[in-house]
């Protein structure tokens, strides 16, 4: 007897959630990454047009 479709099935799919969640869990919060500028008005860090 082998193994079923469906314990390969959710094998798959746990071993993929498992990967988000452990990707999810190490990612830096989006506070760290975004730095902090007086000058920026967009949030990615774009300079004013009036700064230019």
């Amino acid at each position: 007897m082998g193994i079923s479709a469906r314990k390969i099935l959710f094998a798959f799919l746990l071993s993929g959630l498992s990967l988000i969640a452990i990707d999810h869990l190490a990612s830096p919060p989006l506070s760290a990454v975004a730095s902090v500028d007086e000058n920026a008005c967009a949030p990615c860090g774009a300079p004013c047009p009036s700064t230019r």
